[in-house]
């Protein structure tokens, strides 16, 4: 199918022409366009053009140079194509000769009709790049699975211009809508092998399907689903436009909501490690609250000095809580503590002979640095002392 089968041309002739002028030219452009052609006269088509131009795709002057002026003032960002002998005095986007026929002026109506069109296509895409751009990174900022999931069904629908949005999430081998546009009482769930949704998952491809009655994989008579677009998250689910118009998505769509599912595959597997990572942090925190020997926690969340955070109930009899909740310069008495509880302190477990003033007097210990990665945390780390003890 021609790409102009769908254009609206305007051919524009002057008053002062007969009443047939044009006519060949409209005949020409509608056998070879497939475009509807409007044909109209003077005052009326500048009225015309002037309050219609935007539904139009090119106007096409078939006159005399002396009415090209006004015509492209109103013309604004509609193409204006010259066919004529006269160079006007105003810009215009081409003049064709009338030596060359109107089977020529057919033919560079049809190629302005597809640049505009491209031109178009492209800022549209970039349009709706930028704005997903804002929405990837409010992604990166996500602190729960249910603000992923209304930040990307917010973007395929505002940014990429569709209503109807199904974010599935997988849980124990079954799909449900976790995030949607849908209506309320929408429960439709699907298994791996099931639907264009478990095609997906399972082929790790995005699939176009442009007519849903037909697909061999078709689970359910729906008359609002004739189309359907589907990219799978990660392994965390698929990501679902919907609508009831045949043939509405293209490989453009496709990889606008590619674009969307990686960075919400991203954002989600980030959640998962960050809630391993508490998993972690809180089975350390327990075995810090459990153990005899005196230990101390250290941790920096923006860069900054490392700040003494916690000291357990061995550390406080032995040394007093004094630097709690102080940077580690000044929590600690020793150069030796403040370069391993620092920021560039080491990466992997050590440990140092010290002396340090305790209730007690002084004493020589051996104190051991335990880095520990955490969630939100750039550098966290445990500290134990102990007298005559070896760390590995």
């Amino acid at each position: 199918m021609s790409s102009t089968h769908d254009a609206r041309v305007l051919v524009a002739v002057s008053d002062q022409t007969p009443s047939d002028y044009g006519a060949d030219v409209v005949e020409a452009i509608e056998s070879a366009l497939s475009a509807t052609v409007l044909h109209k006269r003077g005052a009326v088509a500048t009225e015309f053009l002037r309050e219609l131009g935007p539904t139009l795709d090119c106007v096409v002057v078939a006159s005399r140079t002396n009415c090209v002026e006004t015509l492209a003032a109103a013309a604004g960002e509609v193409p204006l194509i010259v066919y004529g002998d006269e160079v006007p005095s105003v810009p215009v986007d081409e003049v064709v000769a009338t030596d060359g026929g109107t089977d020529l002026l057919a033919r560079r109506v049809s190629e302005c009709i597809e640049r505009e069109r491209e031109r178009n296509a492209l800022t549209e895409a970039n349009a709706k790049l930028s704005a997903l751009n804002t929405y990837t990174r409010e992604l990166t900022g996500c602190e729960t699975v249910r603000e992923v999931s209304d930040t990307v069904v917010e973007a395929v629908t505002n940014a990429l211009g569709h209503e109807e949005v199904v974010l599935a999430m997988l849980d124990d081998g079954t799909f449900f809508p976790y995030g949607h546009t849908l209506p309320n009482d929408y429960d439709v769930e699907a298994d791996t092998d099931e639907g264009v949704i478990g095609r997906t998952y399972r082929t790790e491809e995005t699939q176009v399907v442009n007519e849903y009655g037909a697909d061999p994989d078709k689970i359910r008579d729906a008359d609002d689903v004739a189309s359907v677009l589907s990219t799978p998250v990660g392994d965390h689910g698929v990501l679902q436009v919907t609508t009831d118009r045949k043939g509405a998505f293209d490989q453009q769509d496709a990889e606008f909501l590619e674009i969307v599912a990686s960075h919400a595959a991203e954002a989600l597997a980030r959640l998962e490690r960050e809630s391993e990572l508490r998993v972690e942090r809180d089975r350390l925190h327990y075995f810090f609250d459990g153990i005899r020997s005196p230990a101390v926690y250290v941790e920096s969340r923006d860069g900054s000095e490392p700040v003494l955070v916690e000291v357990n109930t061995a550390y406080e009899a032995l040394f007093g809580a004094d630097g709690l909740g102080e940077p580690v310069s000044n929590a600690f008495p020793t150069e030796t503590e403040r370069e391993l509880f620092g920021a560039e302190g080491p990466d992997t477990v050590v440990h140092r002979d010290i002396t340090r003033e305790t209730v007690d007097g002084s004493a020589d210990l051996v104190v051991g640095v335990v880095p520990v990665p955490l969630s939100g945390v750039e550098t966290g780390a445990f500290g134990l002392y102990a007298t005559d003890v070896e760390f590995p």
